[in-house]
C-alpha cells in the first residue's frame, strides 16, 4: 500500500499580502495627483474681494460714423400704382317665388267705454194732509196727519226708499212715522209707502201717518235716503213737477 505524508506541500505564486501592499500604494498616488490637479485649476487659494464695477477701467466708446438723414415727409417717392380693378357690371337680384298672401288683419276690437260714474239727481215730493181715524185716536193736544211721498230715480245708482227715511218737521222739531195711524191710514184704502230698492229711471209712492202737534199748520215732509254717492244729488220739487221717467228734469224746484 502507498504511504501519504502529513506535511503541506510548497506553494506557488505571489503571497495575497503583497497584492494588497500594492492596491493600496496605487489609490495613494491616484488620490495625491487628484489633489495637486484640483489646486492647480483652482489657482492661489487668497481671500481678497473682486472689484466693483466703478473700480473697474472704462473702456473707450467706439465712434460710429454718421449715416445720411432721413428724407421728409413729401420726399418720399411715390408707390407705383397697380392695375386698376376691373368693372362689375350691376346683376339683377334673383327673383323669388311668390308665396300665398297673407290673410287680411281682423281690424282690432274697439275698446269699451270705461264705466262712467254714480251720477244724476233722486227727485221727491211730499204733500200732507189731515185725516180722523175712529178706532184709535191721538194723544191729547195732538192730531193725525198723512203724507204722500212720491219718489222718482232718475240717477244711475239704486235708491232705497223705507217709510223710516221719511219724517215731518214743525218749529225745528221732527216727527216721525206714527204706526198706529199708519196703521189706520192703510184701512182708509191708502197704500202703505213700502220698503222698496229703487232702480234706475223707476218710481215709488205711498202714504205715511204721522202724530203732530193740534193745529199745526206750516208742516214740511222730509226725505233723507242713505247710502248714496256724493255725485247724486237728492232734490225735492212739487208733486206736479215730478218729471215722468221718459221725460226731462223738471227746471225748477222747491226746498
Amino acid at each position: 500500500m502507498a504511504k501519504y505524508s502529513g506535511k503541506p506541500g510548497k506553494k506557488t505564486g505571489t503571497p495575497l499580502f503583497v497584492w494588497i501592499i500594492v492596491a493600496v500604494g496605487v489609490l495613494a498616488i491616484l488620490g495625491a495627483g487628484s489633489f495637486f490637479g484640483y489646486r492647480i485649476l483652482r489657482g492661489p487659494s487668497g481671500t481678497e474681494a473682486l472689484p466693483t464695477a466703478r473700480e473697474m477701467p472704462s473702456l473707450p466708446r467706439p465712434e460710429l460714423p454718421e449715416g445720411p438723414a432721413l428724407p421728409e415727409s413729401g420726399d418720399m417717392p411715390p408707390l407705383p400704382q397697380g392695375p386698376a380693378l376691373p368693372e362689375v357690371e350691376p346683376s339683377e337680384p334673383p327673383q323669388l317665388p311668390e308665396g300665398p298672401a297673407l290673410p287680411e288683419a281682423e281690424p282690432a276690437p274697439e275698446p269699451e267705454p270705461e264705466p262712467a260714474g254714480p251720477s244724476g239727481v233722486v227727485y221727491w215730493a211730499g204733500t200732507v194732509h189731515p185725516f180722523q181715524s175712529h178706532i184709535v185716536q191721538p194723544q191729547a193736544g195732538y192730531q193725525y196727519v198723512t203724507a204722500l211721498y212720491r219718489v222718482v230715480n232718475k240717477s244711475t245708482a239704486t235708491v232705497h226708499v223705507d217709510h223710516h227715511l221719511v219724517a215731518i218737521q214743525y218749529q225745528g222739531q221732527t216727527y216721525y212715522p206714527y204706526v198706529w195711524a199708519s196703521g189706520m191710514d192703510a184701512m182708509a184704502n191708502r197704500r202703505f209707502l213700502s220698503p222698496v230698492d229703487l232702480a234706475p229711471n223707476s218710481m215709488t209712492e205711498g202714504y205715511v201717518a204721522f202724530q203732530i202737534p193740534l193745529g199745526a199748520s206750516g208742516v214740511e215732509p222730509a226725505f233723507s235716503p242713505q247710502g248714496l254717492p256724493a255725485e247724486i244729488e237728492v232734490r225735492r220739487v212739487k208733486m206736479e213737477e215730478l218729471p215722468s221717467l221718459a221725460g226731462p228734469a223738471p227746471s225748477r224746484s222747491v226746498r
